[in-house]
């Protein structure tokens, strides 16, 4: 039930028993300097590293008050030692300065949102029976399939009302209509620099995102990771940065870390080297690498005219990051080789298996100081091939049509090669048959049948084959002379990149360049 995406690509845990791990409400009491829990369901859960994440994540700005009312939602992630993520999800409120929070093993920020809130109704109007009941209610649930729904009937007081939310499709590429986090990251990011964050996340630099708004930087770095997918970020991943952890922005690896503005405006952060800062606040990115440049340029185009597109509030931003993914690494198989017993990949052989346009880029992310999402991605299919197990998700599906587009493009060529041809034989017999025409006989180019005032029939006709066009043919423009030793293949430039592969306009690159010759 966890789907391809969710077990590779947003590395969930697969020990998961329940809805939820542990429900907290963490109030501003400190106990060594931290925030405490006030009240946690189920009463038993016992593990202490935890349940101090969730202290230090629930105020990541401190323990001190914020001017603003609005209530915030916001994400967290914690890491085992195998590398799996367990997801925390808080609903900060700023009137009575608590926070609750839960951790699950699931990725489903629109699930667990819903959760809270409706959970804190029932602590502002109910009873702690009826807090308890909900709790235990969800806590016991079996653990639901994509697109089932979760009902449930919740006493909130006198009243009874009834909840229910339906499980996300994780298999599925984010829509802004569905995806909080995508949304939020389309309405706070612009499309160039949607761009540049790209580029970054490709070379994986030390990235931050700062804003006051928890809900927005940490939906931002959420949705930011996934225009990786199928691949995922390896290294430090950080949706809100607690002041306690402040020193994480310093620390010399790549990066991808949410930075409230708050904290960020503490001196010790004034000097943070070659990081990407994207400030949501404010509206900017500053970078010391101009990673954009050195991409190839096809990909660059391709996504500069799919996201100034991209107004739907479907999965296109998300298919058009996945595409260009294609662009880069779709021909990873290419690398595979069949050894005695089993396959295996070879990076130089990949990268030089592909176009001499991506080979300078693809080149930088391998070797000693390659990029980890890339190497991991690699290793994921590698293992799938050696275990005979079948690769199905979108980045496959994206790659399959585009090898039917390539196909498409090539046999379109076939025939304007063969037109061409053609055309080339035809115009040079006629200017055969041309020189076959004394020099004296030859009509004048504005000659036009008319009858012989004598024999009152039309005159004898030439080998000249300019008869043969009517008035409206010989005015209208020309097509190039091509008996002008122009080599028949260099009149489509094969090397040039379709602007937008995945449109009908691609091919009709190829059909306007010979219009000419096809009527």
């Amino acid at each position: 039930m966890f789907g391809f995406w969710c077990t590779v690509t947003i590395r969930c845990r697969t020990d998961v028993a329940t809805l939820f791990d542990v429900f907290c409400e963490v109030g501003t009491s400190a106990e060594d300097g931290l925030p405490l829990i006030l009240t946690k369901y189920p009463e038993d859960y016992s593990d202490d590293a935890a349940l101090k994440s969730v202290r230090q994540f629930s105020f990541p700005c401190g323990l001190k008050e914020t001017d603003s009312e609005a209530v915030q939602l916001f994400s967290f992630v914690l890491t085992d030692s195998r590398s799996q993520y367990t997801f925390g999800f808080c609903r900060f409120t700023p009137r009575n300065n608590t926070c609750i929070c839960v951790l699950s093993g699931f990725s489903w920020p629109g699930v667990f949102y819903k959760v809270l809130n409706h959970i804190s109704l029932i602590m502002n109007s109910g009873t702690q029976g009826d807090l308890d009941a909900i709790l235990t209610r969800i806590y016991h649930t079996d653990i639901p399939n994509i697109g089932d729904t979760l009902k449930f009937e919740c006493h909130n007081g006198m009243h009874v009302s009834t909840f229910q939310v339906k499980i996300p499709d994780v298999t599925k590429l984010p829509t802004l209509r569905e995806d909080r986090f995508m949304l939020e990251f389309y309405n706070a990011v612009s499309t160039r620099q949607m761009l540049a964050i790209y580029a970054s996340l490709l070379k994986e630099r030390r990235i931050i995102f700062t804003g006051r708004k928890l809900s927005q930087l940490s939906s931002c770095i959420y949705a930011a990771s996934t225009l990786l997918y199928p691949m995922f970020w390896q290294s430090v991943f950080i949706p809100v940065l607690p002041e306690s952890l402040r020193e994480m922005v310093m620390a010399p690896m790549p990066f991808l870390i949410g930075v409230p503005k708050q904290v960020m405006e503490l001196n010790v952060l004034k000097d943070l080297g070659e990081v990407v800062i994207v400030d949501l606040e404010d509206k900017t990115l500053q970078s010391a690498h101009n990673d954009v440049a050195d991409m190839p340029n096809e990909v660059v185009m391709y996504l500069k005219n799919q996201l100034k597109n991209s107004t739907d509030m479907d999965d296109s931003i998300s298919r058009s990051f996945l595409r260009a993914n294609v662009l880069l690494f779709g021909g990873y198989r290419m690398g595979f080789s069949t050894g005695v017993s089993q396959i295996f990949h070879t990076s130089q052989k990949f990268v030089r298996e592909q176009r001499p346009t991506l080979q300078p880029f693809l080149s930088s992310l391998i070797g000693a100081d390659g990029v980890q999402y890339l190497e991991r991605f690699i290793e994921e299919r590698t293992r799938f091939l050696n275990s005979g197990l079948p690769i199905s998700d979108e980045f496959e599906v994206e790659i399959a049509n585009m090898d039917k587009l390539k196909l498409q493009v090539k046999e379109n060529a076939s025939d304007v090669i063969g037109t061409l041809k053609d055309k080339v034989t035809g115009i040079q017999i006629s200017a055969k048959l041309n020189k076959l025409t004394p020099k004296e006989i030859r009509m004048p180019k504005n000659w036009t049948l008319k009858k012989s005032s004598k024999s009152g029939g039309f005159e004898p006709m030439s080998f000249d084959n300019i008869q043969w066009q009517d008035d409206s043919s010989r005015n209208s423009s020309p097509c190039p002379d091509l008996s002008a030793n122009v080599p028949v293949a260099n009149l489509i430039d094969f090397d040039t990149p379709v602007g937008n592969p995945y449109s009908a306009s691609g091919i009709g690159e190829f059909k306007s360049t010979h219009s000419c010759w096809a009527n």
